[in-house]
């Protein structure tokens, strides 16, 4: 709610838990809900520039003047800055971006609106056009009046008649071309996108909060716009190699699960094994001792048989 936001903004994240680490509760700043750019100068979607205007949500991540002075008073923010600058530059090109679209989409639209566009003339030209093309209609009426052996009087008549709608019609033309040359058509503002007609309404678009809020975007921009190669390609070494990292301690410990299974797996095979070659040695002495058994009791068998036939 509105009275919890505004004591994250005052007081931080995790305002009420009592830190053990006093280390840590100088670092709230780094708390994924508090906005980097905002701690470096400007989130353009601060509800104070052009958050809730436009196309632009206002940012929800916490913004306060605490955590910007702890994270200027922190031992790494020499380090921090660049990559939370970064971030800011990132925002901001999205919101130059966004307007530098509707600039060109209210060129267009007034191009084409002025293309199609037929100012409205003075009432001197209306009229001397329309006593123009009455008298015309006037010149025809009589000819279609005229007898069929009045042939010669009713073609003049209708030439006549072209001659003046023809003159109306030129008067007519020439004096719109002159009303789009002496009228004041729509222009764009290069710094906001805002449509204004005349130096009255240019002057009254100027105090719009959406104009000043991107002076401001834009100057910070151009502030920071010269440093982005060398902030990507920092930022893609930190976080590639972060990546890297995380993506070799994710093999390693798949390697280490692989292991374990193998040698959970060879522990039974071992176990069953062994107790496969003894049964193996047991069925062979019992073999054995069956065969001398067996040899035992022929022997006997002959002895008697040699006996008998004594």
């Amino acid at each position: 709610n509105k009275a919890r936001a505004m004591l994250d903004a005052l007081m931080g994240p995790s305002r009420d838990v009592v830190e053990k680490d006093k280390t840590k509760s100088k670092e709230k700043f780094k708390d994924k809900t508090v906005c980097k750019p905002f701690l470096v100068g400007m989130c353009p979607a601060d509800a104070g520039l052009l958050g809730g205007k436009r196309n632009f949500a206002a940012c929800e991540l916490i913004h306060s003047e605490i955590m910007k002075q702890q994270f200027e008073a922190h031992p790494d923010h020499k380090e921090l800055l660049w990559e939370y600058q970064y971030m800011c530059l990132k925002s901001l090109e999205i919101a130059v971006r966004e307007c530098d679209a509707r600039i060109a989409k209210e060129k267009a639209r007034i191009r084409d609106d002025w293309g199609n566009r037929r100012p409205p003339l003075p009432p001197r030209v209306i009229d001397a056009v329309s006593r123009l093309k009455r008298e015309s209609s006037a010149m025809i009426k009589r000819a279609e009046e005229l007898d069929d052996d009045q042939f010669k009087e009713k073609e003049l008549l209708i030439k006549q008649s072209a001659e003046v709608m023809k003159e109306a019609e030129a008067v007519e033309e020439a004096e719109t071309q002159k009303a789009i040359k002496s009228s004041v058509s729509e222009v764009v503002c290069e710094i906001c996108g805002t449509a204004y007609q005349g130096e009255a309404a240019d002057a009254a678009h100027r105090q719009f909060r959406i104009h000043s809020a991107y002076q401001e975007v834009r100057k910070k921009f151009e502030e920071l716009l010269p440093n982005k190669k060398e902030w990507e390609a920092r930022y893609k070494e930190k976080h590639g190699a972060a990546k890297a990292e995380a993506a070799a301690g994710a093999i390693a410990k798949l390697k280490a699960k692989d292991a374990d299974d193998g040698a959970n797996k060879a522990e039974p095979d071992a176990r069953r094994k062994e107790e496969s070659d003894a049964g193996r040695d047991r069925s062979a002495a019992g073999g054995e001792r069956s065969r001398g058994a067996g040899q035992g009791r022929r022997d006997d068998d002959d002895r008697g048989d040699r006996g008998g036939g004594g």
